[in-house]
């Protein structure tokens, strides 16, 4: 399948991601832009609580229930705004056409390079990705094809019996497993696909939007948003080839809207387009959405907006104060007095997420070397971007000089922190403001091109006022809508230009991390054998094997079942931990076969790689061990667990 074939896909992939929001956002009130950017957001949060419910009551998941939650829930909604229309607000003010127009021709734009970026990186939407995270990325779609489970308390057993559940946030793999109904496509493009357009459509609108909230509806500023989304390496190429972070991309993704949400709570929107009474509704459905994609990604828009919140509490306090109503400017400052000791109590002396925070990545560079790849964009090492630096901070500069979305430029400084702390600096003390992102530097550089897009799109707007100004001091030029809209567009090519395509080359690069054209951890032969196993084995039977040599994509590629689906080793089962050192024994050791039998296990499938004490049972069989070899491909042979069969038929 090539990116042209995949076209077809990609379209649906992304009317699934919006279109069944469409009908909630508008009865909100939501209009035009504001309704379509805000869509996804209610699509992953319905999607992942009706995934959660279904595997509580114990209905199989499938398209058709997420379709009838959709419609009843609307319906409902569309009954209550039936009944309160004489108490319910106005519809927010919908932008005219033009500006519309204005931010689909740079989304447009964005999505063109998006995709030639995606195609000089990933050869074709079926390849194959064997890092260490994207095993269980793939298996879990598979295990909710398989099982009809897509719960986020359940998924992480990836189908292995005695699997304990745990949280694990499911939001990516729920709506994979629809676009896998839906196309019937394969895991590996289904995950590349959702991927890609996740990265190319649900994150520019959010970028569009945010921007919207901070500009007004200038044309200029949001056709420059919709370019601009996908300039920085950071975020999302990043996250499209670091780990690989697919849950992470789909959270972080969600947080411009969250934070235009945000902006309209704490009355900091020029024209607001969402309105704060809207915002407050939309809270808990931004959260719970983003919580579900990856909870690091709550952390990051709270992070994000401290400033925001701070300043508008600071200015309804003031307010309040100045009218003579102390007791509730009291009540309003006193979040921003008790927020610091509140986050000492919570996170240091009561350890609430000890979990995440016992995560560590060392340093690997000075602090100055730190702060200086956030000022270049050039974090973790990358090509510095310096034309979106220089434009960053001119950007800020402007913020500052208007007294206009200072807290926007304390966001972006709050994120440039946390990165100096996760790359630069030793010691464990910093993983009480890291240790939500696990001490990852990858994670917490993703964070700044959130804040880094919207003063970006500024600095570009005061370096065209500023060129204006110069051009026609008396004005003339200014009111010329001519020049007025080709200043924009001659900055923007000019952008193309210098920037070499918005840093095409380096974007590239970071995508192919994990899409290695040379010397794949699975060759042409061994993934034609993976895939043979889908009907060399039966529905319900088990293939072991050992998880550190790409055999767990048997499970992507042909959905049977795999003994060790995954490469966490921390919650193996004691059936799990004896089969990984005696399966090889079967003929010489009852308990393997009561095992084996009892799990289902009737292959094996080997490479002989060198390993450690923990996987001997999984080598090569001894010829006098009574494996019966069915395929081999490569290094790989597949073996039928035969001296189990005579136990199971003596049973």
């Amino acid at each position: 399948m090539s990116w042209l074939d995949a076209a077809p896909t990609m379209v649906l992939c992304g009317v699934l991601l919006i279109l069944p929001g469409l009908p909630l956002t508008y009865l909100l009130g939501l209009r035009r832009l504001a309704m379509v950017a805000i869509a996804p957001v209610v699509v992953v949060a319905l999607v992942s609580v009706t995934a959660i419910v279904a595997g509580k009551v114990g209905i199989r998941w499938s398209l058709p229930l997420v379709l009838a939650v959709f419609a009843g829930v609307s319906v409902v909604a569309g009954g209550v705004v039936l009944l309160l229309r004489r108490r319910l607000p106005q519809p927010a003010p919908g932008d005219g056409l033009p500006v519309v127009a204005a931010a689909a021709g740079g989304l447009a734009v964005a999505l063109a390079l998006g995709v030639l970026t995606v195609r000089a990186a990933i050869s074709s939407p079926e390849e194959l990705l064997t890092t260490d995270d994207s095993s269980f990325h793939y298996n879990a779609i598979a295990h909710i094809l398989n099982t009809g489970v897509a719960s986020t308390f359940r998924i992480d057993t990836l189908g292995v019996p005695g699997r304990v559940r745990g949280f694990y946030p499911a939001a990516w793999h729920d709506i994979g497993s629809l676009l896998a109904m839906v196309t019937g496509s394969s895991v590996p493009a289904t995950a590349n696909i959702l991927s890609v357009t996740i990265a190319l459509v649900v994150w520019p609108l959010g970028c569009v939007l945010l921007m919207r909230q901070l500009a007004g509806p200038s044309r200029s500023a949001l056709a420059l948003a919709g370019l601009l989304s996908v300039a920085f390496g950071a975020f999302p190429w990043e996250l499209l080839g670091w780990g690989i972070l697919w849950p992470n991309l789909l959270g972080l993704s969600l947080v411009p809207a969250g934070v235009a949400v945000v902006v309209s709570m704490t009355g900091l929107a020029r024209q607001d387009v969402i309105g704060r009474g809207r915002a407050w509704l939309l809270a808990p459905v931004i959260l719970t959405a983003i919580a579900i994609a990856h909870p690091n990604a709550v952390i990051s828009l709270v992070a994000i907006t401290v400033p925001a919140v701070v300043a508008g509490l600071a200015r309804a306090a003031v307010r309040r104060y100045r009218a003579g109503r102390r007791s509730h400017a009291i009540l309003l400052a006193a979040p921003i007095v008790l927020a610091a000791p509140a986050y000492w109590l919570v996170v240091v002396e009561w350890r609430v997420f000890s979990g995440p925070m016992s995560a560590d990545s060392a340093p690997f560079e000075s602090p100055s070397q730190a702060l200086g790849e956030v000022l270049t964009g050039g974090t973790n090492h990358h090509d510095a971007g310096w034309v979106l630096a220089v434009l960053v901070v001119v950007g800020a500069v402007s913020c500052f000089r208007q007294r206009c979305h200072r807290w926007l430029v304390a966001g972006h400084a709050v994120s440039g922190g946390l990165y100096v702390l996760a790359a630069g600096v030793p010691g464990a003390t910093r993983r009480i403001f890291t240790g939500f992102w696990y001490t990852d530097s990858h994670r917490l550089a993703a964070m700044l091109p959130i804040t880094g897009v919207p003063l970006a799109v500024l600095g570009v707007l005061a370096v065209v006022s500023a060129v204006r100004a110069g051009l026609a001091p008396d004005g003339v030029l200014r009111r010329q809508r001519t020049v007025a809209w080709a200043a924009p567009v001659v900055a923007a090519l000019g952008l193309l230009l210098v920037t070499g395509g918005l840093h095409h080359a380096d974007h590239r690069d970071r995508v192919l991390a994990a899409y290695p054209k040379a010397a794949p951890l699975v060759d042409e032969d061994e993934h034609a054998l993976f895939t043979r196993i889908g009907w060399r084995t039966e529905p319900g039977t088990i293939v072991a094997q050992m998880p550190y040599n790409g055999s767990p994509a048997v499970m992507a590629l042909t959905r049977r079942q795999v003994l060790f689906p995954q490469l966490n080793l921390g919650r193996l089962t004691p059936d799990q931990v004896y089969l990984a050192q005696h399966l090889n024994q079967a003929a010489s050791d009852p308990r393997v076969c009561e095992i084996v039998n009892r799990l289902q296990v009737r292959y094996l499938l080997t490479n002989d790689r060198a390993r450690g004490n923990l996987w001997d049972g999984t080598a090569y069989p001894a010829p006098t061990a009574g494996f019966r070899q069915i395929d081999e491909g490569g290094s790989f042979r597949l073996y039928r667990v035969s001296p189990c069969d005579k136990a199971a038929d003596s049973r």
